[in-house]
């Protein structure tokens, strides 16, 4: 094999090898499921609160990490707000704790 082929293959392994460890990291904490569970968590604590959660986004800014944000309105009124949110995934992978500001 001449030096180009090598090339080729070495550069084709480390392709496979970075790809591996992407979708090995994209497995490893909030998952779709584990985010729509978070939401529900925040609507329903909202809920107990006569807060109404119009919309909440919620997106991967690591592993363990999500920001965010949520729309708001207060029973009775037709104002919306807005709050910045994020969550984080306690080493466990099953604990979550979120924050809106």
């Amino acid at each position: 094999m001449n030096r180009t082929g090598k090339f080729i293959v070495l550069a084709a392994l480390a392709l496979v090898l970075y790809s591996a460890w992407t979708v090995y990291q994209g497995t490893q904490g909030f998952n779709p499921a584990s985010i729509d569970n978070l939401k529900e968590r925040m609507r329903a604590d909202y809920a107990a609160k006569n807060i109404t959660a119009t919309e909440i986004t919620m997106l991967r800014r690591g592993p363990r990490e999500l920001v965010g944000s949520v729309k708001l309105k207060a029973q009775g009124s037709d104002e919306i707000q807005q709050k910045a949110c994020t969550a984080t995934m306690a080493e466990d992978k099953v604990t979550t704790s979120w924050s809106c500001q």
